[in-house]
This record gives structure tokens, sequence and C-alpha cells, in this order.
């Protein structure tokens, strides 16, 4: 069993690694905001990423099933708040940011945007659900289901607070400020098509 485990921590950290919604919007808030508030994001993104992960362990995800306006209302509403974010991001792009990082002024407001990016993906728990029958047997126990939600909490905040940490240094800060403009329409770019994907597609 310990190997499963270990299968699971693997492809955990390669999805939360792969580039996407919450890889763009922690950077971005990394290098735009301070680091408490980069960390409260990323607090934000981990706690829906174990929602998703538990609603698939305890067999929630009947309800998508169920109940199949409810996950396209989701993905609506999803598209919708990423293209949002990403006229907001664009936006932004030509404003000047000062030589130093801001001081933390929004912890709470900087979770509950990172639970709202993660939230925007109703995919996320059809993703892990798909991990995880590939993964554990259909028999696995509670303790054993307690078990992974820990082990993908751990993997989140640790790999989240790693790239907080590396991007709020002053020498990343300072690369991104001499290319802020692009590096912002970039992720802007690529938020928006994420979220036009949302709102068109049919799976």
């Amino acid at each position: 069993m310990i190997w499963t485990f270990a299968t699971f921590a693997l492809a955990a950290l390669l999805a939360v690694a792969s580039p996407g919604p919450a890889f763009i919007a922690i950077s971005h808030t990394a290098l735009n905001r301070s680091r408490a508030e980069a960390l409260a994001f990323a607090l934000g993104l981990a706690c829906i990423a174990a929602f998703w992960c538990a609603l698939a362990l305890f067999g929630l995800t009947a309800i998508f099933v169920l109940v199949p306006w409810l996950y396209g209302t989701m993905k609506l509403a999803g598209g919708a708040y990423l293209i949002w974010l990403a006229v907001k991001i664009w936006r932004g792009a030509s404003a000047p940011l000062p030589a130093t990082a801001a001081k933390p002024r929004h912890g709470a407001r900087a979770f509950f945007s990172g639970c709202a990016v993660n939230l925007t993906n109703p995919k996320g728990v059809l993703f892990a659900g798909t991990i995880l029958l590939a993964i554990f047997p259909a028999d696995i126990t509670l303790p054993q289901k307690l078990l992974v939600l820990g082990i993908l909490l751990a993997i989140e905040i640790g790999f989240y607070a790693t790239l907080v940490f590396w991007l709020s240094r002053p020498n990343a800060r300072a690369v991104y400020l001499r290319a802020k403009r692009w590096i912002d329409r970039s992720a802007s770019a690529v938020l928006g098509a994420l979220g036009l994907n949302f709102l068109l597609s049919r799976g």
C-alpha cells in the first residue's frame, strides 16, 4: 500500500505543477502582492483542491451525474470568472509597481480568491475521481481516505508555498518588473482562453 500512496503523491505533484488557472493565478499574486497574501491565496487553492478530492473519495461525484445542470452551471460560472480575472490582469498590465512588494492588506480576501479560482473548475472532482479509481482499490478505508486528503493538502501547500517564496525573492521580482506588461498580458490571454474553453466545451 505504501507504493500506492507514493504513486498518488507523484500524480498529485504532477497535477499541481502543471500550467493551469491555479498555477498562473498564484504566480501573478506572488509577484504583485505581499508574500503573506500570496500564501493565503495558496491556502485557498489547497483547501478547494482537497474539497474536490473529498467529493471524489466519498462518492459525491454522483451529484454531477444526477443533477447535470449543476455541473453545467458551475462550468459557466467558472468560465465567466476566469474571463473576468483575465480582463482584470490585462487592464493592470501597464500599471507600474513599486520596487518592493506591497505590505499585506487583505489576507482573507486573498484566501477566498484562491478558493474561487479552484472552485471555477468542477472538472477537478472528475479528475480526482479518475486518479483515485486508477490507483486505489474500491474498498479503501476511512483512515486511508483521510491519509489521501492529508497527502494532497501537504503537496498542494508545499508546492505553492515553495513557488511563492521563490517568486517573491527580489531577483525574481526584478525580472518580472522589467517585463511586467508582456508577462501579465500573456497570463491574461491564457486565462481568457481557459475561460472560453469552459464556456464553450460540452464535456
